[in-house]
Order: structure tokens, then C-alpha cells, then sequence
């Protein structure tokens, strides 16, 4: 062999070597990169779950980032806000994250994004005619974190405008988003209906009085006509004479009231003493006691009862109310 043979082989040996030292020196960085890279974008092994993290509303995702990067959540703020804006038109999500098993980065990203809180949720039915005081009771029996003397403050005022309906909470729901949920929905409703039926010729403070009367003297089959009955004995001037007033403000059903009861002037909801509506609303009302105040039917009824039968009766004298009385109440 000869010598320039020989310095040919060893310059291919040479360059030979040298590629493959590139190709492993390549893998060799891409390895540690992607080991980094997957370091970096696990949740650090020392946070201990489960643990939760609450993102408040209009949170910058800067903000964001610093408080999942000192809570342990993720371990680059860099990469978290980077991915985020990649993102796009996916914002996060304010609450309350419950996180009960180590996550990723693209994972944590992915539920802020979703509003996944992981935290269960449960169903609670307020009924029509359900008053504030008895909601604060029925939402402090089912949520933990519920405050029943914070909600009563948060709703003063209210009463009638909170809309009666079977809600879905998150188990740690916080009272002021209970009554901001219940405002909302009670808003959108009425809008609703004032959409239907194409305005209120009433107004709205009256309706809502009205309609929370309706809901504790009427039932499905006679709101509307119940409703024209009040009307019209506001109409003439002529004392609402119901007994639901009473309930709501001495806390006495029609069989406790006595004769002192009927003539203290000095109770505003004393509706046999006071004429016109009472001053506010006495219970919550749902969509079709509203919808009966807001239309009611023009007839010349000014009385009504209860037959032991269930039925109604009506009259349009007091003397033919007496002899209903005495046919269907003996």
C-alpha cells in the first residue's frame, strides 16, 4: 500500500469520526435538552397534594405565573406566560382550582384555560316563594364555605329579586357569587319576559311586590286570576286583605292571627289596615307568578277562597263571598 493511499485512508477515518462524533454530540444535547425541558415544565416534586389555588378575577398572566410558580405549581414562569400567549384567544379563567394529582405545565394551562376547577359541584333547588331568610338557611345546610349572616347583609334591600331555581355550585362556592348568580339569573328572566310580552305597562317594583303575594296565595291554576282580584281591589281603593303579608312579617298563618293583629296600623304589612301594596316584596316569586302580576286578566272579581276541595271561588260581592264561605269553608 502505498503512501498516498495510505493518508487517504486515515483522512477518511478522520472524517469519518468527526461525523459521528457531530451526530452523537447532537443527540447527547438533545437529550439534556428534553430532559431539561420536561424538568421544567413538571410540577415540582415537593408540592404536596392535594392543594388549591384561586385565581382571582382580571389577574394579569404575569400575575398568574408568580403565584403558580411560589404555590408550586409549575417551575417556569417563563415557559407557563410563553405558552399561555401562544395560546391566542385562550384566556384563563378566574376561581378556585382544586389539584389532586401532579400535573404538567400544558395540563395546568389546559384547565385554566377550560374552567376545570376539580372541584365537585352540587345541586341545590331553591322554590318559588322561597323568602332570604330561608334561602340563607338552605345555603348554609349545603355549602361548607357558606356565610348565612353574610348573605343576609349582601342581600338587604333584595328580597323578591333573588330568582328562585335549582343552581349547580361548586362545593366551595362563596356567598357573594351565590347572590351574584342569583341577581344575574332573576335579571335575565326579566328581560326575558318583558321581551315576550313586549314591555311592562306596569312597574317593575310593583310587578315583583305583586308577584311575591301571588306566589304564596295562588297556585299553577289560578295566578293569573288571583292576580286581577288584587289588582283591581287596588284599582277601587279597597285593602288587599291578605293573610301572606302577616307570615311574612309576624311570622302568623291565617288560623294564629288575632283581632289585635288585623288593626295594628302601626305593622306596614298589615295589608287589611294599609291599602295598596306592601312596602316590598314578601317572598321570592318564580317566572309565572311574574308573568301573572305583569298580565293580569280584567274581570270585575274582588274576592276569592279556597274551598276544603281545593278549588277556587270567586266573587264580585261581599255578599256572594259570604255565601261561598258558608258553602265551601263548612
Amino acid at each position: 500500500m502505498t503512501k498516498k493511499v495510505i493518508k487517504k485512508k486515515i483522512r477518511e477515518f478522520l472524517r469519518k469520526q468527526g461525523y459521528e462524533n457531530k451526530v452523537i454530540t447532537l443527540a447527547i444535547i438533545f437529550i439534556l435538552f428534553s430532559i431539561y425541558w420536561i424538568f421544567l415544565t413538571s410540577m415540582p416534586l415537593r408540592t404536596e397534594l392535594p392543594r388549591n389555588v384561586e385565581i382571582e378575577k382580571g389577574s394579569s398572566v404575569k400575575a398568574i405565573s408568580r403565584q403558580l410558580k411560589e404555590g408550586g405549581f409549575i417551575r417556569s414562569k417563563v415557559i407557563f406566560s410563553s405558552l399561555v400567549i401562544l395560546q391566542g384567544n385562550r384566556s384563563i379563567i378566574s376561581g378556585e382550582y382544586r389539584f389532586e394529582n401532579r400535573e404538567n405545565i400544558f395540563e395546568v394551562i389546559n384547565r385554566l384555560t377550560r374552567g376545570d376547577y376539580g372541584i365537585p359541584s352540587k345541586s341545590v333547588r331553591i322554590p318559588e316563594g322561597t323568602t332570604l331568610l330561608e334561602m340563607g338557611i338552605v345555603f348554609e345546610d349545603n355549602f361548607e364555605n357558606f356565610d348565612k349572616e353574610a348573605f343576609y347583609q349582601l342581600t338587604e334591600g333584595k328580597e323578591g329579586y333573588l330568582f328562585p331555581d335549582t343552581y349547580i355550585f361548586l362545593e366551595n362556592v362563596k356567598t357573594h357569587e351565590v347572590v351574584e348568580v342569583l341577581e344575574e339569573t332573576f335579571n335575565q328572566k326579566v328581560a326575558a319576559l318583558r321581551e315576550e310580552l313586549g314591555g311592562f305597562k306596569i312597574p317593575l317594583e310593583d310587578i315583583v311586590i305583586m308577584a311575591s303575594i301571588v306566589e304564596k296565595e295562588a297556585d299553577d291554576e289560578n295566578r293569573e286570576q288571583i292576580a286581577n282580584v288584587l289588582w283591581h281591589r287596588i284599582e277601587i281603593e279597597m285593602p288587599l286583605q291578605v293573610d301572606a303579608t302577616f307570615v311574612y312579617s309576624r311570622g302568623k298563618g291565617t288560623f294564629d292571627l288575632t283581632k289585635e293583629d288585623l288593626i295594628e296600623k302601626e305593622n306596614p304589612y298589615n295589608t287589611y289596615v294599609h291599602k295598596g301594596l306592601p312596602p316590598t316584596p314578601i317572598s321570592n316569586p318564580g317566572l309565572d307568578s311574574l308573568k301573572a302580576a305583569a298580565t293580569p286578566e280584567k274581570t270585575e272579581y274582588l274576592y276569592f277562597l279556597t274551598g276544603h276541595n281545593g278549588e277556587t271561588y270567586y266573587a264580585t260581592t261581599f255578599e256572594d263571598h259570604k255565601r261561598n264561605k258558608a258553602k265551601y269553608l263548612r
